[in-house]
């Protein structure tokens, strides 16, 4: 035998039967409608990712391109000298090369925010200074130690080496 539903409740907590008319809500506090091109807006984002040339880029949204040009112009400005005309492209060569081959730099590079971008800079700054040391020694010795570490150079020109000199090892 069922019980009837309304001994469930004291004379207080019993629902209202009555139905409420809720007052209408002005026009300006409405929720907007969603547009109607929002949609056909995401399908051609994708559509333009995926035409994208690189895993790196369609991943990522990074041009390796335009940092590793970034970062040359940035050591060219700072040593007061002319690197390879190839540099820049031999920096994204590398970068679209261990993209898809290295998980842990695929990982850096897929952060969120600008924490990617970022990476890829360290990575270039890392990869520009090794290079340096293998190709121009004077200009290697020129650079900041943070450099190597893929940190960002001091505003301003290096100091020049005097023909004697030698950088030490470890930064003072």
């Amino acid at each position: 035998m069922k019980r009837p539903r309304s001994a469930a409740f004291t004379p207080l907590q019993r629902p209202s039967t009555r139905k409420r008319r809720k007052a209408p809500t002005p026009p300006a506090a409405r929720t907007p409608k969603r547009p109607k091109g929002r949609a056909p807006l995401r399908a051609e984002f994708r559509a333009w990712r995926a035409e994208q040339p690189t895993a790196l880029e369609r991943d990522t949204l990074l041009v390796p391109e335009w940092v590793a040009e970034s970062v040359v112009q940035e050591v060219e400005r700072f040593l007061d000298a002319k690197l390879r005309e190839d540099f820049a492209e031999r920096l994204a060569a590398k970068a679209h090369y261990l993209y898809p081959r290295h998980a842990h730099f695929k990982k850096m590079l897929n952060r969120p925010g600008n924490r990617g971008r970022d990476n890829l800079y360290m990575y270039m700054r890392h990869w520009t200074a090794s290079w340096l040391k293998r190709e121009r020694l004077a200009l290697y010795r020129r650079l900041p130690w943070s450099y190597y570490q893929g940190q960002r150079l001091p505003q301003g020109p290096a100091a020049p080496l005097s023909s004697g000199a030698k950088k030490p090892l470890i930064p003072a």
